[in-house]
């Protein structure tokens, strides 16, 4: 996120997650004074996700409060291979207000927001841009975005390929940082290269994830018996990819 720079000069493009807010001078969202302590719901929040085999899903939220019922279907590319609790995240801000975050296949969320009108009509919207307090809590206390840790996880990946004109060894490694909570990060392909010192979560270990495609890897955290990937490395038409997926 804002640790990351877009560095066009190498090729490089370091996205910011989709969640991050609006920053301020301060260094702060504008939102985010008020901590997030989840309310007993006066309704209640179902979600039902189908097609989960197909590249697009469907997803079923249904919202039932003070004798109203509202059901709206969304359709989605959501994470493969992660259970139905890794999935998806319910949390109750308000008695009569409620966020649902999905993962997206890019291992980002997706958020939607079921709510009352002023008009006392009942909403469920596509919610792009949650409060920092919102998704920070459901990313962090909630766990969205964490899945179970499962398949090779490793601390260096090289693989040759050719992408685009570019025939080259695409390379992710984990080096012990200078401080005992840090790790080194260094990619390469096709004679572009980045290295980047992260700080890593006091219990969690910080691992390479492969993924079914050679020119395709995670750097993530971690903790436990779950998962979070946290950069997205990958290679695209010969160009080295680097996207933070969540503050850092």
């Amino acid at each position: 996120m804002q640790q990351f720079r877009i560095g066009l000069a190498i090729a490089i493009a370091v996205l910011s997650a989709c969640n991050s807010g609006n920053q301020n001078v301060n260094g702060t969202t504008g939102k985010e004074e008020a901590a997030v302590h989840p309310a007993t719901p006066a309704g209640t929040i179902d979600v039902t996700i189908t097609d989960r085999d197909k590249d697009t899903s469907q997803v079923t939220i249904k919202f039932k409060i003070n004798g109203q019922e509202k059901e709206k279907t969304f359709e989605q590319s959501l994470l493969k291979d992660a259970a139905d609790a890794d999935l998806f995240k319910v949390l109750w801000d308000a008695p009569n207000s409620a966020y649902v975050g999905v993962m997206k296949a890019n291992h980002q969320p997706r958020y939607y927001h079921a709510s009352i009108s002023d008009k006392n009509d009942l909403k469920i919207l596509w919610f792009a841009s949650p409060d920092k307090r919102i998704w920070s809590y459901m990313e962090d206390s909630m766990g969205l975005g964490k899945v179970a840790a499962s398949g090779e996880m490793v601390q260096q990946y090289k693989k040759s390929f050719q992408s685009g004109k570019i025939l080259a060894d695409f390379i992710a490694n984990i080096k012990p940082g200078a401080a005992a909570d840090n790790v080194e990060l260094y990619v390469e392909y096709g004679g572009f290269n980045k290295s980047m010192t992260i700080p890593v979560p006091k219990g969690s270990k910080a691992v390479i994830k492969p993924t079914a495609e050679q020119d395709h890897v995670y750097f993530s955290f971690v903790t436990g018996n779950k998962v979070e990937p946290v950069i997205d490395l990958h290679v695209e038409n010969g160009r080295l990819q680097v996207k933070a997926l969540k503050e850092l």
